[in-house]
């Protein structure tokens, strides 16, 4: 979101010179937090933001991931080759934490891209009793998505409250009670310590 935002300000600030968008998915840029509950309910295939690219003279480069960055070269390694640049805008968004232990262990998915989300809609529409860690924006989104479903769920947040580091105590200590209201059970100060099938 960083990156499509930062690309279209430099259009709308006037800037001439090229602006190319570089991404590892297949997909249109899209907003995550709303791609959970929406593809997640098979409400919408995707949440693409409305933008006209080619208007905008903005070279989008999809499904090609960078490898590296050679900053004293201003190069970025991607598996087709070599990018240049003359200025480089990082914004890559945060990646999921894997639990240790968690690989190859049925039924524990991660939930950052369209193509995750997709891979989650059956697991709701068999309404499993569901387990999210992190209690963050996606989080959320994907705690509402699973209670709308039918599914029951329980969300476990290392920190003491939910969006602890996004947000203010008394913005996010509101949220705690949003939990509650959706008929999610929220466990604070809960780290996750290791995860066993079933």
């Amino acid at each position: 979101m960083a990156g499509v935002q930062t690309a279209v300000a430099l259009r709308e600030q006037g800037f001439a010179g090229t602006v190319t968008l570089i991404g590892a998915e297949p997909h249109q840029p899209y907003d995550r937090p709303p791609l959970s509950k929406a593809v997640l309910l098979g409400k919408a295939e995707g949440s693409a933001f409305d933008i006209d690219f080619e208007a905008l003279g903005i070279d989008l480069t999809l499904g090609r991931e960078v490898t590296g960055v050679r900053p004293a070269d201003h190069v970025l390694d991607t598996a087709e080759g070599p990018v240049g640049y003359d200025v480089l805008v990082l914004a890559t968004g945060a990646e999921p934490i894997r639990l240790p232990g968690t690989e190859g262990v049925p039924g524990v998915h991660l939930l950052r891209t369209l193509d995750d989300a997709e891979r989650l809609r059956p697991v709701l529409a068999a309404q499993h009793d569901i387990v999210v860690v992190g209690a963050g924006w996606i989080g959320a989104e994907f705690a509402t998505a699973a209670r709308e479903a039918g599914c029951a769920v329980t969300v476990v947040e290392a920190a003491g409250r939910p969006l602890a580091g996004a947000l203010p105590e008394e913005v996010a200590a509101r949220m705690a009670g949003w939990y509650a209201d959706s008929g999610a059970a929220l466990r604070t100060h809960a780290r996750v310590e290791r995860v066993e099938p079933g």
